[in-house]
């Protein structure tokens, strides 16, 4: 069985997409056979563009990169009421297991944080859990990032979840607050900020690889 990394935010819009897209990319120039999953994305009007970007960079088919569409930008579990289709839990349990066996890596991305309903009151944060998925949290660097990262850890935590750590996006360092919130973070938490990504492109930036592998053998436990 292969490892996998469950990629959660603190909110929507704050750079799972991105730090998927760099770590899948960063993975593969190491070697490993990368997966990437997104069980359910929402807003795919007029198509999924999240799985589009990821199913070209590994060359995936899209059909497996993504399980389920829907074209209103809502919760999972709102999208589904409006839209028809049926989100099936225990299919996407299977298809996750299948997955982790097929890939030395895989990358599963949420949508929204661990507390988003994927279906009735069914979380991400439960299906992390009932998977044992260890869970990174991508966080947005700027003012106002302490709350948001502490109450997303709290929250994990109280589901016994395997939080292995932080990312911060939109990282420059240029004022007080950037500064000091990964350490602050680093205290109220006890995890580790990973990775600190600045505004750049997509295509030119890499992982630092020596800091990946810690990584990978923090999630290897």
């Amino acid at each position: 069985m292969g490892l996998s990394i469950f990629v959660t935010a603190t909110n929507t819009g704050v750079g799972k997409t991105f730090f998927s897209y760099l770590l899948c990319s960063s993975l593969k120039d190491l070697g490993y056979k990368v997966g990437y999953w997104k069980p359910v994305e929402t807003g795919a009007n007029p198509y999924p563009q999240d799985a589009k970007l990821l199913s070209e960079l590994l060359n995936q088919p899209l059909k497996e990169t993504v399980t389920y569409t829907f074209k209103l930008p809502l919760a999972p579990a709102v999208a589904e009421k409006y839209e028809g289709e049926k989100i099936d839990i225990e299919r996407l349990k299977e298809i996750y297991r299948r997955k982790v066996e097929y890939f030395d890596i895989l990358v599963v991305e949420g949508a929204g944080g661990l507390a988003v309903p994927v279906k009735g009151n069914y979380t991400y944060g439960d299906f992390a859990k009932e998977l044992d998925l260890p869970v990174l949290i991508v966080s947005d660097a700027k003012l106002g990032t302490i709350n948001c990262s502490f109450l997303t850890a709290f929250y994990g935590k109280s589901l016994n979840l395997n939080l292995v750590g932080f990312v911060f996006n939109r990282f420059t360092g240029e004022d007080f607050s950037e500064r000091d919130n990964p350490s602050v973070v680093e205290e109220l938490t006890g995890l580790k900020v990973w990775f600190k990504i600045p505004e750049t492109d997509l295509r030119g930036y890499k992982l630092e690889k020596e800091t990946l592998k810690e990584f990978l053998k923090k999630i290897r436990g």
